[in-house]
């Protein structure tokens, strides 16, 4: 137990550390640092080494200053980049939204799970609910499922591999490897009473400028509202095209294969 305290008081201390730098102030000393964080000078040291050997601290070896690594550049931009398609894919959910009355989600894959970022919920009364921040298993539901089958092979197998080791995948991994297959080739997928019973969801994969995945879109709603006189599908290949367009994807007519026949 006391290691455990020890432990989460050193990141405490570390996060103390990374925030006693400003715009104002993007160079500290040792003495400084220690004096702000009001901890001895030794403890301040042996913190910033630990930073500075992961990335997210540097030293100016002249004048023996601290600064911000670029480890921490990197970890803004994810949050920038996830911020960037939710502000960029907001307006073609809610015209998806308005279309078809249902439910649209926005997901994108963190820690080898599928998560909520966005979401415009439908006007109907009997309609799915889908929480921003929800996290579920990528295997399961077409928002994960398309998200899966798109990734780069290494490392879509290295997520279910990781996932077999701990236990947490249960069904039949061959049947799961040929549906992704599908998936990956139709451009879409719908499923049907399976993360949520009584319900459907209809959901396209997003590239960004480099042709890698980085999202997904889905609609969902009751079972009842799904039929074939409302090509969903279609329309929500649209969007996800339309998204990565705007992303940036010059190839993204080519990764919808009903992108047409939607526009029209």
């Amino acid at each position: 137990m006391r290691e455990s305290v020890q432990t989460v008081q050193s990141v405490e201390r570390a996060l103390m550390i990374l925030e006693c730098f400003s715009l104002e102030k993007p160079q500290q000393t040792l003495g400084e640092l220690a004096v702000q964080t009001k901890l001895s000078k030794s403890t301040v040291y042996r913190l910033l080494s630990t930073l500075a050997k992961c990335g997210y601290i540097k030293q100016d070896h002249l004048t023996q200053k601290y600064s911000l690594g670029f480890k921490l550049f990197n970890l803004g931009a994810v949050i920038a980049g996830n911020i960037s398609l939710r502000d960029t894919a907001l307006p073609f959910m809610r015209d998806l939204c308005d279309q078809i009355s249902e439910t649209i989600d926005l997901n994108i894959i963190e820690d080898g799970q599928r998560v909520c970022i966005e979401m415009v919920e439908s006007s109907e009364q009997i309609r799915n609910i889908v929480k921003v921040g929800q996290r579920n298993a990528l295997w399961i539901g077409a928002s994960g499922k398309v998200m899966l089958a798109n990734l780069d092979e290494s490392e879509r197998h290295r997520i279910l591999s990781e996932a077999m080791s701990n236990n947490q995948f249960e069904g039949d991994l061959d049947n799961l490897v040929k549906e992704l297959a599908t998936i990956q080739s139709q451009g879409y997928v719908t499923s049907v009473d399976d993360r949520v019973k009584g319900s459907f969801a209809v959901a396209a994969p997003i590239f960004n400028h480099e042709g890698n995945l980085i999202g997904g879109i889905t609609a969902a709603g009751p079972i009842h509202r799904l039929s074939e006189e409302r090509p969903l599908h279609q329309l929500v290949m649209y969007t996800a095209y339309k998204i990565s367009e705007a992303m940036g994807d010059s190839e993204a007519k080519n990764r919808y294969p009903m992108m047409e026949i939607a526009a029209g």
